[in-house]
């Protein structure tokens, strides 16, 4: 049911008609927002022109300046971001325009994960012991890897995000090594590194942060929040990751996890996200569950990314971003059901191990006939250079939505997409 009169403002890096059409069942009118740095100009997909506008924006002060102008013109409901990237300028605008969402100073916490730490310290939500220093100093992060009860830590730059720059380490020599490709990163150009723009330094420091590991079952919980409660989307357990880096292979549910422990991480996920700040809007945490209990390794103020929203769509019918403009819009909270107990969903992709320029990828219809499979995008062709993690995050050549009676089912298909489903690559020159 569309809510009738309701304009609305969301901020992403492409005019995506997924997302378009998701934020349309619950508005008439979409303003969409995607920073200049995106790429080519975007326009919005002509089935959906009449009731979707796009503008580019090159600052976070121009976006707010545009979204004035705009809410003047005729008023806007709501203003959000779906992207990382934008969670800080959407939250410059709601305050701005006086809009329910949350504050910049949570949007800033969110976004740095030094930040983050801290906030999760102070509201005593269980998280990592963790440290912060620059890469340029003489031995820089060696105390803090001492002090690491089991000898891991796992560094990071705090604004990164998709996973770049995140690295377990083991021995100073491995710490080096890291700092110095977390070195390489805050020199990068923009052209370089398509992500650079979103922790380029202010100054000549290489912040690191550095946060002791932790083991254990790794999950994902999105959710809604309100001013007064919440709405849990879905709980998805991530392929296990121990390093050296932390690329996204895919989520799965059910959970291996008993249900009193996975009630647990979803209370500490709230706390964790109220922690934050979070008042209105959408969150999307990272946590670990081992002998410690559930521990927050981070989190962020917006919709779980990827294919996260058509996973929990299938899974319980309430489609994450449609459910997101009416809660923006009106304060409401979805009523999410139950998953049904013979339904598993797996949303993944297909990664390489190396760099290189994509050849030719083969396989794609071998792979779009196996059982389960609702969804296969490929998402690179042949020309595209592809960037591995540490230092790149275009690793991924496809992306799939799998589902089925079983999660050991879904799992087989998963593997099965990823035997069929090759890149040849060349070098990169």
């Amino acid at each position: 049911m569309t809510v009738r009169s309701t304009r609305v403002l969301a901020l992403h890096a492409s005019a995506a008609p997924r997302l378009l059409r998701s934020l349309l069942a619950a508005a008439d009118e979409v303003v969409l927002l995607v920073p200049a740095t995106a790429g080519p100009t975007p326009t919005a997909p002509p089935a959906l022109a009449e009731r979707v506008v796009v503008h580019t924006y090159g600052s976070p002060g121009e976006a707010v300046t545009l979204a004035r102008k705009l809410h003047r013109d005729a008023p806007l409901d709501a203003a959000f971001s779906v992207w990382e990237g934008a969670v800080e300028t959407a939250a410059l605008i709601t305050e701005a325009l006086g809009l329910p969402g949350c504050t910049p100073d949570a949007a800033r916490a969110a976004r740095d994960k030094s930040l983050a730490s801290a906030r999760f310290r102070h509201a005593d939500v269980p998280h990592p012991r963790s440290w912060t220093f620059d890469a340029a100093e003489p031995d820089a992060g060696a105390e803090a890897l001492d002090q690491c009860a089991d000898g891991r830590m796992v560094v990071k730059i705090p604004r990164s995000t998709n996973s770049q720059s995140v690295m377990l380490v083991r021995t100073r020599t491995e710490l080096e090594e890291a700092l110095s490709v977390i070195r390489r990163l805050y020199r990068a150009e923009a052209s370089a590194n398509r992500l650079a723009d979103l922790y380029a330094p202010t100054d000549d420091t290489a912040t690191v942060l550095a946060q002791e590991y932790v083991s254990g079952t790794e999950l994902n919980i999105d959710l809604l929040l309100s001013e007064n409660g919440h709405a849990v989307l879905g709980v998805f357990e991530k392929h296990p990751a121990a390093g050296p880096t932390f690329g996204e292979v895919h989520s799965v549910h059910p959970v291996s996890l008993a249900p009193a422990d996975v009630a647990r991480a979803v209370e500490v996920a709230v706390r964790a996200a109220r922690a934050l700040g979070a008042t209105r809007g959408a969150a999307h945490m990272e946590l670990r569950v081992g002998d410690r209990g559930p521990v927050v390794i981070e989190g962020a103020l917006r919709p779980g990314g990827f294919l996260t929203p058509l996973a929990v769509e299938r899974l319980t019918g309430v489609d994450p971003l449609t459910a997101l403009v009416r809660l923006m819009a009106e304060g409401t909270l979805p009523q999410v059901p139950p998953s049904a107990a013979d339904r598993a969903c797996l949303y993944g992709a297909v990664n390489v191990e190396r760099p290189g320029r994509v050849v030719h990828i083969t396989g794609e219809e071998a792979a779009r006939e196996l059982p389960g499979v609702l969804l296969l995008d490929v998402i690179k062709k042949p020309g595209d250079v592809l960037v591995t993690l540490p230092e790149g995050t275009d690793y991924h050549i496809a992306a799939f939505l799998v589902e089925g009676e079983s999660r050991s089912g879904v799992e087989a298909t998963a593997e099965r997409i990823r035997g069929v489903l090759k890149a040849e690559l060349e070098e990169a020159v």
